[in-house]
């Protein structure tokens, strides 16, 4: 959906090597590869990038204070997929090491990259040497998995699908600590616009984190043009690019960048912490979602965890959360997305920020992964869709649960999904038919109740069909008979009362096979006995509200009796 991380790379890492700077002080010279793992590694210009990368800063003594500091590049392959170099710079500038990989585990890398560097400084080449092929040969562990390299390396696989948290996060971390609330917020409105964005800061570590750690908060989206975290001196002619982009840059090429033509940019100094737009982004947004952010962010600004990515995503929910609504899903035809419902259906402020939204490059990448998944007949549930759920971004996303009657799956099945009680698009389906099931039933039996007095040849006035009240004392004063009407239980009490007389019997209506048209159907398709008891246990066992939802199990093993059926007709529907 947009993504650009590879997923199920081959291997941890594509490359280790040592990169040596000896030309410090002495022009032209460039940076060389001392040491590489695996050493029968050949992509000659991956390696020759890679220790152009290593050394992002111009070479003078400003370059001594970024010894010890972590840092990450990006390099993109031919498929448009992120390979991250985690760097260490050591030996005063002169020497970097640096690890090319696909993951993108960043703390796990840092940790890495200082073990590394602490064999080198001690000489343990053999020690170097092995934890570099265990890690290379290990296959890549599930999220949440303890990995034991040796004596004093381990980690915990981290769950890239979780929210980033404070302080473990280590990009998160530095961004929140490094940039202000109000710069943040116009930092996320020019990357909701897509502007052409650079990042200026004197240490490597801060300037990469803040880089990673903004376009983290665009989740469920993710930047679609050009990503630079941080700019090597040879390339900064990107500067000058007519089309958006995302780029770190060293404050010591700083001043050789502003004297290029550059044209539209928004410029944030992470050191002075200021921030430079030609644009009005974040009073073009509506004003009620940035107010709610900014509340949020200030209330979790000494706090720990996922507070800050959290109010990011629910500032996102709140402005694309009802994509739902214009999903559009005819019998038989792939499901699509509609434009003008999706801007027509809101306030005026947010009609006027979506319109130019549907034209971004992350919203289109967003709105296709989407529809990808739904017309596999996969679907899909991750934290900006239980966001979703929990809050009331939506609206009616009816339109969205159709998908579970429509999507066709082979021999004939009409759906092949939720299975089990842990299945997430179970609890998606099950939640949407509670909220709406009292609501339709209600529906049927008002429609019901009009066609048994339009059939008994009754009419209702419309006096009668306004809810009666109770009459005031003074009413009683001018009508006894309200009085008298009203007596005290005490009255009533062991006495007979007057019978009313018995209604006529209704008439006899013709059932047809086919169930009302407002009755909402619900098709599952399970295999065996065992997926009906996990899906009744879901449902808490609620039969009533399968039989007022006219849910259907399809059995797929012949002869094979349906208990729902079987509850069902006891209930005599």
């Amino acid at each position: 959906m947009g993504s650009r991380i590879k997923q199920n790379p081959d291997t941890t890492f594509e490359v280790y090597a040592e990169v040596t700077y000896s030309g410090i002080g002495c022009v032209g010279k460039d940076p060389e590869v001392r040491r590489q793992f695996p050493e029968g590694y050949s992509d000659q210009e991956v390696l020759q990038t890679l220790t152009k990368f290593c050394f992002p800063f111009y070479a003078d003594s400003h370059a001594v204070n970024q010894v010890g500091q972590n840092f990450t590049f990006v390099l993109t392959d031919i498929d448009s997929k992120q390979r991250f170099g985690f760097c260490r710079l050591s030996s005063g500038a002169k020497s970097c090491f640096c690890i090319l990989s696909y993951l993108p585990w960043f703390e796990v890398f840092y940790k890495l990259l200082n073990v590394l560097a602490d064999y080198s400084a001690k000489g343990q080449d053999s020690q170097r040497s092995e934890l570099l092929e265990t890690f290379h040969k290990l296959a890549i562990p599930e999220p949440g998995t303890s990995v034991h390299l040796g004596v004093h390396s381990y980690f915990t696989v981290p769950d890239t699908r979780e929210l980033p948290s404070i302080p473990e996060n280590r990009n998160l971390t530095e961004y929140f600590v490094a940039v202000d609330v109000n710069n943040m917020l116009h930092l996320y409105a020019s990357m909701l616009y897509e502007r052409r964005i650079l990042i200026c800061c004197s240490k490597l570590s801060t300037l990469t984190a803040c880089i990673h750690g903004s376009a983290a908060m665009l989740y469920p989206m993710f930047w679609q043009h050009v990503y630079i975290p941080v700019l090597p001196p040879h390339l900064l002619d990107y500067c000058c690019a007519p089309m958006p982009y995302l780029i770190g840059i060293h404050l010591s090429l700083m001043e050789k960048v502003r004297n290029m033509a550059l044209e539209d940019v928004v410029i944030l100094n992470v050191d002075t912490n200021t921030l430079e737009t030609p644009f009005d982004d974040l009073q073009s947004l509506p004003n009620d979602v940035v107010s709610a952010l900014k509340s949020r962010l200030k209330k979790v600004s000494t706090t720990t965890g996922d507070g800050v990515a959290r109010a990011f995503l629910k500032a996102q929910a709140s402005f694309f959360g009802s994509y739902r609504n214009a999903l559009k899903i005819e019998p038989g035809e792939p499901i699509t997305f509609c434009e003008e419902t999706f801007v027509s259906h809101r306030s005026a402020v947010m009609r006027q920020f979506l319109q130019n939204a549907i034209q971004l490059q992350l919203f289109k990448q967003f709105i296709d992964g989407r529809l990808d998944l739904l017309n596999s007949g996969e679907g899909f549930s991750d934290l900006f869709e239980e966001e979703i759920n929990m809050g009331e971004y939506a609206g009616s996303d009816k339109l969205y649960h159709q998908w579970l009657s429509t999507v066709r799956k082979g021999s004939g099945a009409i759906l092949n999904t939720v299975k089990t009680k842990a299945n997430p698009a179970m609890k998606t389906v099950y939640k949407f038919a509670k909220d709406h099931a009292k609501m339709g039933i209600k529906e049927v039996k008002n429609r019901l109740k009009q066609k048994d007095i339009a059939e008994n040849g009754c009419s209702v006035t419309p006096e009668e069909s306004l809810p009666r009240t109770a009459p005031s004392p003074l009413v009683e004063k001018k009508d006894p008979k309200l009085r008298e009407d009203r007596r005290p239980i005490t009255v009533h009490f062991g006495q007979q009362q007057r019978l009313r007389p018995p209604r006529p019997p209704p008439p006899k209506i013709q059932r047809s096979s086919r169930p009302p048209w407002d009755l909402r159907l619900f098709c599952f398709s399970l295999t065996s006995s065992a997926a009906f008891s996990q899906f009744c246990r879901f449902a808490h066992q609620d039969l009533m509200l399968l039989r007022d939802l006219r849910v259907i199990l399809l059995w797929k093993d012949e002869g094979l009796q349906s208990p729902v059926q079987n509850s069902l007709s006891h209930t005599g529907r």
